[in-house]
């Protein structure tokens, strides 16, 4: 399944490289989220999973934070905990003005 959000991206990391003989490209993105529950209030930041190091690579120009729109798709094991989005695209929106939040 195919999923469209906006979000705040804080932060982004790549590694592309072999390690103990195996390829490898990953790559995350970090992304406001708000809290929830009767004793929390704000947001924190998540890590998302990003498809491909060169996705990550297209945004790190950018001067963080700033509000983009991301694709992802939904995947799971199959297992109860399992389920992960992983992002496969970003396009950049606008940039937040420090110390303004970017409504989500």
């Amino acid at each position: 399944m195919e999923m469209l959000a906006k979000v705040t991206i804080r932060g982004a990391k790549y590694f592309t490289g072999n390690i103990d003989g195996k390829d490898l490209d990953s790559a995350a993105i970090f992304v406001d989220v708000e809290l929830r529950g009767e004793t929390a209030s704000g947001v924190c930041t998540n890590e998302l999973k990003v498809e491909k190091s060169e996705v990550v690579k297209s945004i790190l120009h950018n001067p963080m934070p700033f509000l983009a729109e991301v694709s992802m798709i939904q995947t799971t094991n199959g297992k109860a905990n399992g389920d992960r989005n992983v992002v496969t695209s970003i396009r950049p929106l606008a940039m937040e003005p420090k110390g303004a939040k970017v409504p989500s």
